[in-house]
């Protein structure tokens, strides 16, 4: 099933649900469905974040350990020796404008499998029961490059989610809720989806070899309660229509319906490139 929404000048011009949000039950797909939105997280973390900076709690300078103590000793892989991996110091404190831009040295362990994708595997820092022990186990796991040099998809926005509770003093779902969510009539976004709403929850599939089709994505059961680990980087519910008022904020520079959210120059700042040209290379 597919939800479309089309807006021009901040007007919405088409908004249409086409097929199945569950297929088995033949339930039709829905303008209101809620969605599992993953890593469309990732901007609405940003966003947060740079709430933060507008209000002076952080700098692209700052050295994230300025803010995480418990990365103030973390360790760069440096490649293989005699057949086992060498770590040294980072040439420079990873900073905060690096989290910002995936460029710090963390990754997801996930799409290679260097000795630092395996240590992320068997250490699992996203399957941590809290915030807190992610980051524990962040700090004990080796950076994958040189912070600054190379740009690679991360859990470097999970971190923010920590960011925006430590810089806020209010726990990340309810910064987003208060600050982000209930400001823009985001009426349907969360970290779980609760008991009145699970008739409207899309169920998520994978393509099944043996069936030859699509099947319920397996361990994707529907978040009914407030997780332990709200993550930034990927663990939001919510509606194409809820996502569009987020988008146009954006849009606006940074308000809507009279209601900022950030400052101009914060929207611009988001808007630039801050990749070296020939400093940053992508994974």
């Amino acid at each position: 099933g597919i939800v479309t929404l089309v807006a021009r000048k901040g007007k919405v011009v088409q908004h249409k649900a086409y097929g199945f949000q569950d297929l088995e039950k033949q339930t039709p797909m829905r303008l209101d469905t809620i969605a599992r939105i993953y890593s469309m997280t990732k901007p609405i973390t940003g966003v947060a974040m740079m709430m933060l900076y507008d209000e002076g709690k952080w700098k692209p300078s700052d050295p994230i350990a300025k803010h995480i103590p418990e990365f103030a000793n973390l360790r760069v892989y440096a490649g293989d020796k005699d057949g086992a991996p060498v770590f040294e110091a980072p040439a420079h404190p990873p900073t905060m404008g690096e989290l910002m831009s995936h460029t710090a040295g963390f990754t997801y362990g996930l799409f290679g499998n260097t000795p630092v994708d395996q240590l992320y595997r068997k250490n699992n820092p996203l399957d941590a029961p809290s915030l807190q022990a992610m980051i524990d186990r962040l700090a004990t796991l080796p950076l994958l490059y040189q912070p600054g040099t190379r740009w690679v998809y991360s859990v470097s926005v999970d971190i923010q989610g920590y960011l925006v509770e430590k810089l806020s003093g209010k726990t990340f779902p309810e910064f987003l809720r208060t600050r982000l969510f209930e400001p823009l009539g985001m009426v349907d976004t969360a970290f779980y989806v609760p008991a009145d709403k699970l008739a409207r929850v899309s169920t998520i599939y994978a393509y099944d070899k043996a069936k030859g089709g699509l099947a319920p994505a397996p361990g994707e059961s529907v978040v009914t309660s407030p997780p332990g680990l709200p993550s930034g980087g990927g663990g939001l519910y919510g509606t194409a229509a809820d996502y569009f008022r987020f988008a146009q904020m954006l849009l606006n520079g940074g308000e809507l319906d009279g209601k900022r959210i950030l400052k101009k120059r914060s929207v611009d700042g988001v808007h630039t490139n801050v990749l070296s040209e020939q400093g940053v290379k992508s994974n």
